[in-house]
C-alpha cells in the first residue's frame, strides 16, 4: 500500500507520507496497548506492505470469552474514536467469537483463542513482518 517513493511527486510529499505512516504504525501500536488493558493474550501486529497491497498492517489478539472479546474491541473502538479514529467497518456482536475492526490501513481481528489457532491467522500471513512489542511501546513514548 505504501510505494512512498514511487508516488510522490516532490520531497516535501515523500517526507509527508513517511510521517503519514509513523502516524499509522502508532495508531496501531495504540491499538494493541489498548487490548492489553483489557487483559487480551498474544497480541501481534504484523507489517504486511511488503507482501499484501489491501493493508498496511494487522493486529491479532485473543481473549477467553465472548464478554471479554467484546470489552477489547468496545475499548479499542472507544479511545481510538477519542483520538480521531473510526473504524471503516466492523464485524461482530455480543457473544461471538471474532471481532473485527477495520481501519482503513490496519486491522484488528479480536479472536476466541481456540478459534484463532484452528484459523492460524499467522501462518497465513507467515511472510510478514512480526513487530515485537518493544517497539510498540518505544513507537508510542517518542
Amino acid at each position: 500500500m505504501n510505494n512512498l517513493t514511487n508516488t510522490a511527486s516532490s520531497p516535501e510529499e515523500f517526507i509527508q507520507r513517511i510521517q503519514d505512516t509513523l502516524e499509522e504504525s502508532k495508531v496501531v501500536f495504540l491499538a494493541a496497548l489498548l487490548a492489553e488493558e483489557k487483559k487480551a493474550q498474544d497480541t501481534e501486529i504484523l507489517d504486511i506492505r511488503e507482501c499484501a497491497d489491501i493493508f498496511d498492517y494487522i493486529m491479532i489478539t485473543s481473549g477467553d470469552n465472548p464478554a471479554q472479546l467484546k470489552a477489547i474491541a468496545r475499548n479499542i473502538e472507544d479511545k481510538l474514536s477519542v483520538q480521531g479514529y473510526e473504524p471503516t467497518k466492523k464485524e461482530g456482536k455480543q457473544g461471538d467469537i471474532w471481532f473485527l475492526l477495520d481501519y482503513g490501513d490496519f486491522i484488528v481481528h479480536i479472536i476466541d483463542a481456540k478459534a484463532r489457532e484452528f484459523y492460524n491467522l499467522e501462518e497465513l500471513w507467515s511472510r510478514a513482518y512480526f513487530v515485537p512489542e518493544h517497539q510498540w511501546t518505544e513507537a508510542l513514548s517518542s
